[in-house]
């Protein structure tokens, strides 16, 4: 569920990621900015903390969700300039596990707004591989190449029953029968070892597939996958979609501060990256709200976390006309010594201060 809980396997992870053959990181000259997952347990707070301090011995730590990190981004995403983070934003994370909605204000989470759909690449990628097998090819164990295959795909649709009715010719056969339709060639780790989409490959994985490649033809199940995101009910869950959850998270909130949130919803993460999603969520949103919607979605979603982290660290500039100044990486940081002075208790409430 996106929580931690093989600490053996995550310290596998992060022994070769701080290694010379990656980062080569110097933990006792080195800051570290983490994220993690929202409300995480306690106790994996303070695990991680142990070993950030005590076995690493990194010089400091800053410990914050993937959604508080995006907000620090998202002012060249939704100003189209770097005037650091804005003063309210909705954050829309649809990640592996699940979709948060997340209200920010002056930099801090609006607990009671906050929102969360049980939907994600995962359970994405899962149904794409339950309805392939079902139709046509065995591929329960190929997480792998399925969840390649819905991401060079798959994509969101603007009008569902009109796409449904445009892919009827398809469904059973070939993907050349209209215009939806696509034949998707499987890798065979011999000749390929990356799946593409037939008539986009090289030279090579052309001849390839003119020869005797192994072809998955897909049609409805490009958009109708995506659309357990907007109908949970789809895949067995009695909840509602991610438009849903950001017309509560906004109404959840003051009165005042609805209309911005409206104004300026932040997605990002790795399923993010769908074609259409954007304009879906924006188009099923306004239908909902009476204020004006505004669905915006940087370059990259998926390192949406990762770029407010880069700023932070990097110690973004505050405009002149800002009503508020957010945290600093220095305030926001808490060092080795002061967590050895403090205990793991109180280091876990320092954070607290700025989410």
């Amino acid at each position: 569920r996106g929580f931690l809980t093989k600490w053996d396997c995550q310290l596998a992870v992060w022994d070769r990621v701080f290694s010379n053959d990656v980062l080569r990181c110097a933990p006792a000259s080195t800051d570290l900015i983490v994220s993690e997952p929202m409300f995480n347990f306690g106790q994996i707070q303070r695990s991680m903390d142990e070993i950030v301090f005590e076995e690493y011995k990194f010089a400091s730590l800053v410990r914050a969700p993937g959604t508080r990190l995006a907000v620090i981004g998202a002012g060249q995403t939704i100003y189209g300039d770097s005037g650091g983070e804005p003063e309210c934003v909705l954050v829309v994370d649809v990640g592996h596990s699940f979709a948060y909605v997340v209200p920010y204000y002056r930099g801090k989470q609006i607990s009671k707004g906050v929102r969360r759909v049980d939907v994600g690449g995962r359970m994405l990628t899962s149904y794409l591989k339950e309805t392939v097998s079902f139709r046509y090819w065995d591929m329960m164990d190929e997480t792998y190449i399925m969840n390649a295959v819905k991401e060079k795909c798959c994509f969101v649709s603007s009008d569902f029953y009109r796409d449904l009715d445009a892919a009827r010719g398809c469904i059973g056969g070939h993907g050349d029968k209209n215009a939806l339709g696509l034949d998707y060639v499987l890798p065979d780790f011999t000749n390929s070892k990356c799946g593409y989409i037939k008539g986009q490959g090289g030279a090579a994985e052309q001849q390839m597939a003119d020869a005797e490649a192994q072809v998955l033809p897909l049609c409805n199940e490009r958009f109708a996958i995506p659309e357990a995101l907007f109908h949970p009910a789809d895949v067995g869950l009695e909840q509602g979609g991610i438009h849903q959850a950001v017309v509560q998270a906004a109404m959840a909130c003051d009165e005042s501060l609805r209309g911005v949130l409206m104004a300026n919803i932040l997605l990002v993460g790795g399923t993010a990256s769908l074609p259409g999603l954007e304009r879906r969520l924006q188009s099923e949103v306004q239908a909902m709200s009476p204020y004006r919607v505004c669905v915006s979605v940087p370059e990259d979603p998926a390192t949406g976390a990762w770029q407010g982290g880069r700023l932070l660290a990097q110690g973004q500039e505050v405009p002149k006309e800002a009503t508020y100044s957010p945290a600093t990486v220095a305030e926001w940081r808490l060092t080795r010594a002061q967590y050895q002075e403090m205990g793991p208790d109180r280091a876990a409430a320092h954070f607290m201060k700025f989410i």
